[in-house]
């Protein structure tokens, strides 16, 4: 800058200085963060805590189509935070899981949908930004608990029964058998999770400045993963690109999340559940939702939220797109819905080409 101030320079040599002031700058935020230079079909795990930036992108390839049956040598996640105080800068570079990887995991100890593992509380004060991560399979970010809100999550209970030759009470005998199986397993995911909002660890996971995008190829009738799962308080997403092809883009578990200036796209892939929405809070009293673009199409439901055993919500300023003022910004399918809401606007779907996501 002295240089500047002092001294007159033609346009080629104040171009030069401009450039070795932004190598400068290149420098010293590579000396505050660990350098990360994955490679191909390698996960990698942060488990110290600091500031990582990723150098290249990651790769994560699907399983050899010659050898479907076979062990697929594919890591179970591209990247894995298991320690608290985290941040992982992607400096613009792209991570690609493919048909048997996710994306991102946190956690540590084993799944946080295990009680023992939640009770060890899981990593906190991680944040993830500025990149792209494409996912094919699974989740793009997890560390939430089990894609379940209500029963009828768990999907159609003669889903790969060969019914041939099988009568209608042989048949209506086997949805009896499994719609029970289903509510016990129901019930025991719901056992694992707080009790209420208050029992949730105070995590503050932020996700800013990311296009995550989501597709999952196996169409069933059971719940989809979405783009981002993650229990815990104080959860912040900012800024982001979420696309799905699925019908619920966000599965937020716990209170005061913030979810703001994102744009947030669903396809609703048949078939479609019951409670599906772009964003599914549960337990999520003092959550934030203000200012997103969110995007509704093909046979998505027409709804922003659904909400379960939550207490009051702000929701605030944010454009649906492909929804009419007759449809419902937010339900409540366990609990009330105690939302506060203002500034909402509708538009056709087309509409959200101008958007500038």
């Amino acid at each position: 800058m002295q240089l500047i101030k002092f001294f007159k320079i033609s346009p080629g040599v104040t171009y030069l200085v401009l450039l070795m002031q932004h190598s400068g700058l290149v420098q010293a935020r590579d000396v505050m963060c660990q350098p990360l230079f994955p490679k191909q079909n390698t996960s990698i795990s942060m488990s110290q805590a600091g500031s990582y930036c990723l150098k290249t992108d990651l790769e994560i390839q699907s399983r050899n189509r010659l050898f479907p049956d076979g062990p697929s040598g594919r890591p179970y996640e591209a990247l894995e935070i298991t320690h608290d105080d985290v941040t992982i800068d992607f400096q613009e570079n792209t991570v690609r899981a493919g048909d048997v990887t996710l994306g991102i995991r946190i956690e540590n100890g084993g799944k946080s949908n295990y009680k023992a593992a939640y009770n060890t509380q899981q990593p906190k004060q991680v944040v993830i930004k500025n990149g792209t991560l494409i996912t094919t399979s699974f989740v793009g970010i997890y560390s939430g608990f089990h894609e379940l809100s209500i029963p009828s999550d768990m999907g159609d209970p003669l889903e790969g029964v060969d019914t041939n030759g099988k009568s209608k009470e042989a048949l209506g005998d086997f949805s009896l058998s499994f719609e029970k199986t289903n509510a016990s397993i129901f019930r025991k995911q719901l056992a694992l999770r707080p009790s209420r909002a208050t029992g949730y660890h105070q995590r503050n996971i932020h996700i800013e400045n990311m296009h995550i995008l989501a597709k999952d190829g196996n169409v069933t009738s059971s719940a989809r993963a979405g783009a981002i799962n993650i229990q815990g308080a104080g959860t912040v997403i900012r800024n982001c690109v979420i696309e799905t092809n699925g019908g619920t883009a966000l599965w937020l578990f716990g209170p005061n999340a913030v979810i703001e200036n994102n744009t947030i796209i669903v396809h609703g892939a048949s078939p479609v559940r019951e409670a599906d929405a772009p964003i599914r809070l549960h337990q999520g009293d003092g959550s934030i939702i203000r200012n997103n673009r969110i995007v509704i199409k093909d046979g998505a439901n027409r709804r922003g939220l659904s909400v379960f055993d939550t207490g009051a919500i702000m929701v605030e300023k944010n454009t649906f797109y492909g929804m009419t003022q007759k449809d419902e910004v937010a339900k409540a399918f366990t609990g009330s819905l105690e939302m506060k809401e203002s500034g909402s606007r509708f538009e056709p779907a087309w509409k959200a080409i101008f958007t500038g996501r």
